[in-house]
């Protein structure tokens, strides 16, 4: 959707800027993969005592159009009071609402009165028996679906949308097919995509080359996993027939013979030509941050460099961080912190 001269005129006038606090690890973290590994492993979750833990979260469940559900947690302080801020988190492919970085955001929210709510996509966490058909990075309805279920949930409150990954794709999606003129309709306030793969093909082809083949295995494997549990407890989940007796050995081919199929598109090739964020950054019509940084060993920093941003958009790429990392020694409170400004700024 193209926007109109007057309403990229009323966009460009309100002020964004980028974080003032440049991310600066210590020579040690200074790798990508040494980054995508800590952010993981060693600084998931927050260092303090989860504060979640003390609180059993509220369940809801999100009816799609096809008939599937998705299933989110709602985290509430209990000093948050009608109309007060909500944030909703997005996972990356393979994750789910009990994710580290998920709980770990949530925490950090939690412990500044912000009500919290992760969402699973289909087929994931919680919602793993809900849903007959698949995720997969293109989903921007489910995640508007979602968004008029929060407000139906906590009416009055301006919502802010953080997503990882695969989810800060389909955020990024969702605002561009939306639009600058239409922005409004999608009821997010602002929003966060850290470590988005926004070129889907270039993304699979980039984790097909070298060390990154070893995460491209990593996700096929757990894709696969996750589908044959799903099946176990949803019998009809749609599988092509066969298909376990050739399983897929990366993401292009779990893509080609599984998720293009089951998902009506007519290639992998198709898949990622029309799900990839970048076809739509122009139209983003809110006021949106995208964290990347230039070392990434799972999501290229190219697209990025190419993109064509709208107004409202501003790029923040560390040379340092990998995916989802932007650890130091100490832990991952850079990129909390990004979040936490981004979300009450004055921009």
């Amino acid at each position: 959707m193209s926007a109109t001269p007057s309403a990229v005129a009323k966009a460009a006038a309100v002020p964004l800027s980028l974080p003032s606090d440049p991310f600066q690890p210590p020579w040690l973290f200074r790798n990508g993969h040494i980054q995508t590994l800590a952010g993981t492993y060693l600084f998931g979750r927050a260092s303090h005592r989860d504060p979640l833990s003390a609180v059993a979260a509220m369940q809801g469940e999100v009816l799609l159009d096809d008939g599937d559900r998705l299933v989110y947690h709602d985290d509430c302080p209990p000093e948050w009071k009608a109309g007060d801020r909500v944030v909703l988190l997005l996972h990356g492919l393979a994750g789910s609402h009990a994710s580290p970085y998920m709980s770990r955001i949530a925490g950090v929210l939690f412990q500044r009165n912000v009500r919290t709510i992760r969402l699973n996509w289909r087929g994931c966490g919680t919602g793993l028996s809900l849903a007959k058909y698949p995720g997969h990075s293109g989903r921007s309805a489910d995640l508007q679906a979602t968004m008029d279920a929060i407000c139906r949930r906590c009416p009055g409150s301006p919502i802010s949308v953080v997503g990882f990954s695969m989810g800060g794709n389909v955020l990024l999606k969702l605002l561009g097919e939306t639009g600058i003129e239409r922005a409004a309709a999608t009821k997010i306030d602002r929003a966060i995509a850290v470590s988005p793969p926004i070129d889907l093909s270039v993304t699979i082809k980039y984790i097909g080359i070298g060390w990154a083949r070893i995460y491209d295995a990593y996700f096929a494997k757990t894709c696969l996993h996750n589908l044959r549990l799903r099946q176990r407890v949803r019998p009809d989940a749609i599988v092509p027939e066969g298909w376990f007796s050739r399983p897929p050995r990366n993401m292009r081919e779990f893509d080609e013979t599984f998720t293009a199929p089951v998902c009506g598109f007519a290639s992998a090739a198709d898949y990622y030509q029309r799900c990839s964020a970048s076809r739509f950054l122009p139209g983003v019509g809110v006021p949106t941050l995208v964290i990347a940084a230039q070392d990434d060993p799972v999501v290229p920093f190219r697209p990025f460099q190419e993109a064509s941003l709208s107004p409202l958009t501003v790029l923040s790429a560390p040379r340092n961080g990998g995916h989802l990392g932007f650890v130091t020694h100490t832990g991952p409170g850079w990129l909390d912190q990004q979040i936490l400004n981004w979300m009450f700024s004055s921009n």
